[in-house]
């Protein structure tokens, strides 16, 4: 309710009685209390915090229902689309279509379109790099407030993530996010794999964000570049990464778009 709306009530209740009565409030009278504003932003540390707000912030993230963007996968343009509610996924590709309905992950024509690895791994898997640091205020994460972390000469607020049991396809994934101490902004990402093997793992991955671009408010990666991570230390580069394309929308796609067509075949959670 309205801050004016439930004061002007209170004054007027509170004149009513003033003038009903003869006099002023007994000594037993208690003012009636102001309600205060919910709001929809979880607890997380401050770090994390502080990095949303300067990649546009959370409430706005919450705003957008739809993000679409476009990589690039086997030499050839890829287009994603994800409803952000439900994070069902529709993945666009010159040979196969890739989806998750909700439950199972789907290919188009069959998983031979696809090409080498599972499709299951890799249906949100860009999806999660893109949408740092926003996807880590999910539900059924914790968080430990590392010490701060230098990386080729620079120094990091850093934060580490991990899952709870049952939690998403790969439960023993961390990921160690890495912040700059002034601007809030995420420059580099640690992360382990674990999807192959369901063990926990204390290899990481290198992946920095160098390039970022201003997407309806929100402040999303434009070129992230993965390298080897060694001994604490950063190695060569493995790849670098455009986003192009990037949309984020405040509406919904016609969720018929994520149904699994009769010919498609279903990529399972197992990996042998």
């Amino acid at each position: 309710m309205n801050r004016l709306i439930l004061l002007s009530t209170f004054l007027f209740a509170t004149a009513s009685l003033f003038f009903a009565c003869g006099g002023g409030a007994t000594e037993n009278s208690q003012p009636t209390p102001i309600e205060e504003e919910a709001t929809n932003v979880p607890e997380l540390p401050k770090i994390l915090m502080k990095a949303m707000e300067a990649h546009g912030g959370f409430e706005r993230w919450q705003d957008m229902k739809t993000m679409i963007y476009t990589v690039e996968r086997a030499e050839k343009p890829e287009q994603h689309l994800i409803d952000l509610d439900s994070r069902k996924v529709l993945l666009s590709h010159d040979d196969y279509r890739l989806g998750f309905d909700g439950q199972e992950v789907w290919v188009s024509p069959n998983k031979a379109a696809f090409g080498r690895g599972s499709a299951r791994f890799y249906h949100n898997l860009r999806f999660y790099f893109v949408s740092m640091p926003f996807i880590v205020a999910d539900p059924g994460i914790n968080y430990e407030v590392l010490p701060a972390k230098t990386i080729q000469g620079k120094t990091y607020d850093a934060l580490r993530i991990t899952y709870n049991d049952g939690v998403g396809d790969a439960p023993e994934d961390e990921y160690i996010l890495h912040f700059d101490p002034e601007t809030g902004k995420m420059e580099w990402l640690l992360y382990t794999v674990t999807y192959y093997t369901g063990e926990a793992a204390d290899k990481y991955n290198a992946l920095h964000y160098s390039e970022w671009e201003d997407v309806n408010g929100l402040i999303m990666p434009k070129i992230m570049a993965g390298y080897i991570y060694e001994n604490g230390e950063i190695g060569e580069q493995r790849y670098e990464r455009l986003v192009s394309d990037f949309q984020l929308l405040e509406s919904k796609k016609d969720p018929s778009i994520f149904v699994m067509p009769e010919e498609a075949e279903i990529d399972s959670l197992l990996v042998n």
